[in-house]
């Protein structure tokens, strides 16, 4: 009997340091966000919001004035850092916009992609999206908090032909200068509301 109840004793000890041991993300995130999105190399302005629940994120985006054409949403952003949007200063070589290598250093590398292909065309626009973790890695839980991420709704008219089409207005090769496709349009930081 002796002998049982220090077994269980020592058991039960075992699975409460496990329990103190599992990280803090183990509980599932609740939370609601939002970015107001602010006009970068073009006039515009957007809303996204977002509410995630564990594993299972909403988004829903909301932008107006934006050139016609293609419209492509990230979350940018490092786990674990601050991200911001950049301003004109920025503009390393100096020809008044701000592409999408010269932003980098600011809002960081692509997280996660927001539009689908079919919702991000015209000059406005306004859709939910609903992600959840997959077990192939594609899940919005993995990136940690989303109030340390940045979004950027990319796509602006260089060519003048009144649509953010041309990934080479230029016909020079990969110049982000000149590819209306990448272009940072709007930009905002995710912020809790909470």
């Amino acid at each position: 009997m002796r002998h049982r109840n220090l077994v269980s004793v020592l058991v039960t000890s075992v699975l409460v340091l496990i329990a103190a041991a599992s990280p803090a993300s183990a509980a599932p995130r609740v939370g609601d966000f939002r970015a107001d999105l602010a006009p970068l190399n073009q006039d515009g302005q957007g809303l996204v919001t977002l509410n995630q629940l564990g594993t299972r994120v909403t988004v829903h985006l909301q932008a107006a004035g934006l050139h016609d054409g293609v419209h492509v949403a990230h979350i940018h952003g490092l786990r674990q850092a601050q991200n911001e949007c950049p301003s004109l200063a920025a503009d390393g070589d100096g020809n008044g916009l701000v592409d999408f290598a010269e932003g980098l250093p600011a809002y960081g590398p692509v997280q996660r992609t927001l539009s689908d292909g079919t919702n991000d065309r015209g000059a406005s626009l306004d859709y939910t999206r609903v992600f959840t973790h997959l077990d192939s890695g594609d899940a919005f839980a993995s990136i940690g908090s989303l109030d340390q991420y940045a979004i950027v709704v990319h796509g602006v008219d260089l060519s003048g032909d009144g649509a953010a089409t041309n990934p080479d207005v230029d016909g020079d090769g990969a110049d982000p200068d000149d590819n209306e496709v990448t272009m940072p349009a709007l930009c905002g930081t995710i912020e809790s509301t909470e």
